[in-house]
């Protein structure tokens, strides 16, 4: 029996020292593996450093180009504003050349034609009564003609609308007698 229990006993290592061998494989795998996360996550972190400090110069460019933007947008809105009040000084001073021009001008030629309009006056009063009674006159033809238009209008849409209201009334005559 002592035999038998030592045979048994020896399976029972046997069986033992190979789960032993087993677990031995698996804890170098998974230190394997547990290695190899390591090693991805070193990389992904010097990918993360590299990256941010890619920004981090991009951000300071950026921030120094919208800078200098700034500085550039600011004075060319200066030399603008400049500009535009320089010409609005130019233009100021030429309309009241041409202003004092035009009074120079309107003096002489009202002293002139004040001599001359006296006699004129009548003559162009006289033309102008004509050039108006003669428009009145043509206005006058053209409403005459417009109403007369209308009420022809009118009297087609009456006839128009009165035949219809005929149809519509026979339409329903015909769906109560066939209803």
């Amino acid at each position: 029996m002592l035999e038998e229990m030592g045979a048994r006993f020896e399976l029972v290592i046997e069986a033992v020292s190979g789960y032993g061998g087993r677990l031995d494989a698996l804890r170098q795998e998974l230190f394997a593996q547990f290695a190899e996360v390591g090693s991805q996550i070193r990389f992904l972190s010097d990918q993360i450093g590299e990256n941010r400090r890619g920004i981090a110069t991009i951000r300071a460019d950026l921030g120094a180009e919208m800078i200098r933007l700034g500085e550039t947008l600011g004075r060319t809105r200066v030399e603008f504003r400049d500009q535009i009040g320089a010409a609005e000084r130019v233009l100021q001073q030429e309309i009241g050349a041409r202003a004092a021009e035009s009074r120079e001008h309107t003096t002489a030629a009202t002293v002139r034609a004040a001599d001359d309009t006296g006699a004129k006056l009548g003559e162009i009063t006289g033309t102008a009564a004509k050039k108006i009674t003669a428009e009145l006159a043509k206005t006058n033809k053209a409403l005459t003609s417009l109403a007369r238009k209308f009420e022809r209008f009118d009297d087609r849409i009456t006839v128009a609308t009165r035949d219809q209201d005929q149809r519509l009334r026979k339409l329903e005559q015909r769906r109560k007698s066939t209803g």
